[in-house]
């Protein structure tokens, strides 16, 4: 493996680490390692973390003392320095420009790359991230996926479709990692009442498991993740395969009427719109015919048209919301959020009635 050309680690191992290993697994001790090498102590500690290297001299004595030859501790060692050589590097113009389009901080912080503070690697590491063999495949795939997202044009526009690029590959990949039926258009729109009756459950650890084991019964995965900074995003969806579509969403005002809302717009995307593009809502992005069309679909399906146009009878105050919620059989922060979206409640008023998460509560 280690003389495979083919093989390009985006991490670098000092042949420390499998020191370690060796040690570990015959319950050697590193003063024991060092006796029989002749190092003193700190000798044994800057091998284990390569600012020692391995001479041919070296590589014989650890041969002697825990195996297996001279030729492996060397082939090691020449793979590790070439490794550091072409991870940690001086980036070019182009892969510093690159790395100003991406949420760098955020996707270290939620653990989609690591924390090195290296340039080079950073570089390597979203390659390996988005699965691209270099960055000029970039240009190609930003410029499909803006087109696809129909972003706004902005200040911050390559900002956002690097942020918001990042935050969707995320979903993509865990959805593939997912358990999930093929797709059932028709289960999906037979399982909306019973997803509309979790929105009276307040804690999403308690109703999310439910909502995804709906959902990947119909052939969507419903992935849950924070979005890194830049991306304005609050739901989104696709199809990620012939038999399997995708529902990301971001609790991004942590309130249940918003959630909930997002969640059934991104449904009314894939039971009523094509399988070739992905739909993203949230600021930044066009209100296409399609986007009103899935806004439509989510309003009618939480109140449906024959109690819609009673709501603002049952708008005077809280008891009254709450009444009307009960008897149509969903969440009260709901109803409040569709009366303030049809101008029957003023912005803010008897936001009370909404239910409030955290993201410890998720």
């Amino acid at each position: 493996m280690m003389n495979n050309p083919l093989f390009q680690p985006t991490w670098v191992s000092p042949p420390g680490e499998t020191i370690l290993d060796i040690l570990s697994d015959r319950e050697i001790s590193p003063e024991c390692l060092a006796r029989d090498i002749g190092y003193d102590l700190n000798g044994i500690y800057a091998l284990f973390d390569g600012s020692q290297e391995i001479s041919e001299l070296l590589a014989h004595k650890l041969a002697d003392a825990i195996g297996p030859d001279a030729e492996f501790w060397l082939s090691r060692e020449q793979q590790y320095r070439e490794d550091v050589s072409r991870i940690y590097r001086h980036t070019s113009k182009a892969e510093d420009s690159w790395l100003a389009e991406l949420p760098i901080k955020s996707m270290q912080a939620f653990g989609w790359i690591s924390n090195s503070d290296s340039k080079s690697k950073k570089v390597i590491d979203c390659l390996d991230y988005f699965g691209m063999p270099d960055i000029s495949a970039w240009k190609d795939i930003s410029a499909e996926f803006a087109k696809e997202a129909r972003f706004r044009t902005s200040q911050t526009f390559a900002q956002e479709i690097g942020a918001t690029a990042a935050w969707v590959r995320f979903g993509e990949t865990k959805a593939s990692k997912l358990s999930c039926k093929p797709w059932d258009k028709n289960k999906l729109l037979s399982s909306l009442e019973v997803i509309r009756r979790l929105t009276n459950i307040s804690e999403p650890r308690v109703f999310i498991p439910e909502l995804q084991s709906i959902l990947s019964d119909c052939g969507v995965a419903l992935v849950i993740s924070k979005t890194p900074e830049g991306c304005p995003a609050s739901g989104m969806a696709k199809f990620v395969s012939e038999d399997r579509a995708l529902i990301m969403l971001s609790f991004r005002y942590l309130s249940d009427d918003h959630f909930w809302f997002s969640l059934f717009h991104e449904i009314g995307h894939l039971v009523l719109h094509g399988r070739n593009s992905t739909f993203v809502e949230g600021e930044g992005f066009e209100c296409t015919v399609e986007e009103r069309e899935a806004n439509e679909f989510a309003a009618h399906s939480l109140i449906p048209a024959d109690f819609r146009k009673n709501m603002k009878d049952h708008a005077a105050d809280y008891r009254s919301i709450i009444k009307f919620a009960k008897s149509i059989g969903i969440s009260p922060g709901i109803v409040v959020g569709q009366m303030q979206y049809e101008k029957i409640l003023r912005p803010a008023h008897m936001n009370k009635l909404k239910v409030r998460y955290s993201w410890s509560s998720i």
